[in-house]
């Protein structure tokens, strides 16, 4: 295993990468096998971590690539830690096991809470193959079988959107597979851990989404992207009752590079003391 991340600006700064590298060394064939991503996302400062909620996003990005992800949210715009603008947090297959040359996306996603784990090896095979843990199939609120539970989207849910709404401290299994391991083969799965922070619960998982695409671009790219524009030099004039910011055009004169324009600032106003 190895872990990476990038002392960078905007979405790379925030994400964090881990590149697993396998290999079959013994003399048996490897059939059906899977590839998790398990984690138990305790989100929140104090007892946070059990108003926890946790959904799935396999629909495809602004590119076309289906997503692979899956997060955590808060249940309220409430927490101990972050106040009424709680972050979103995600992992993401940025590349799953390759069967055939092709590299495979999450396929399933299982959630329980904190207390309920797979009692047995079986238990925990069934959660990566996207069943029940006694083996049964899942089937969702509408009565339609699926291995991805809480698949809906939670900012703009739909009828028949599958959103998770027991709040607990959530764990859950991110599923890659099935393959097969010859003796010799090996396989490279890299999965991203991804922070997304807006102006409560909800944006938070847009601005997940925004990072984790972006990210994920990175990562095809290889990481060959360009530097950061320039810091614009900014200048402060108060008067009553307002504020003026005045800045250069350093940062966005000239910038394109590898296709990524310039496109504008952000400017953020913190609370009073």
């Amino acid at each position: 295993q190895t872990t990476f991340a990038f002392n960078r600006q905007g979405a790379l700064g925030k994400t964090l990468f881990i590149k697993y590298k396998l290999k079959n060394q013994g003399t048996q064939t490897l059939d059906e096998m899977y590839i998790s991503q398990w984690a138990d996302p305790d989100l929140g400062g104090g007892a946070g971590f059990t108003d926890d909620l946790v959904g799935c996003d396999t629909l495809p990005d602004g590119t076309g690539k289906p997503r692979s992800l899956g997060y955590v949210y808060n249940s309220t715009n409430n927490d101990g830690g972050y106040g009424s603008a709680p972050p979103a947090l995600g992992y993401d297959f940025f590349q799953g096991p390759s069967v055939g040359g092709n590299p495979l996306g999450l396929t399933s996603f299982a959630k329980y809470i904190n207390g309920t784990d797979p009692a047995s090896a079986e238990e925990t095979y069934h959660y990566m193959e996207g069943l029940g843990s006694d083996g049964g199939g899942i089937t969702d609120p509408f009565g339609e079988p699926t291995k991805f539970m809480h698949a809906g989207d939670p900012v703009s849910p739909g009828p028949t959107s599958w959103l998770d709404t027991n709040p607990a401290d959530r764990r859950f299994f991110m599923s890659s597979g099935p393959f097969t391991m010859a003796p010799g083969d090996s396989q490279e799965v890299v999965v991203a851990v991804v922070i997304g922070q807006g102006n409560d619960r909800l944006s938070s998982i847009s601005a997940l989404r925004f990072n984790d695409e972006f990210a994920q671009d990175a990562f095809d790219r290889d990481f060959d992207l360009p530097s950061p524009p320039a810091q614009p030099r900014v200048t402060v004039s108060e008067d009553h009752n307002q504020i003026t910011l005045s800045w250069d055009s350093q940062s966005r004169t000239g910038y394109t590079q590898a296709g990524y324009a310039f496109e504008g600032y952000n400017v953020y106003q913190g609370e009073s003391v």
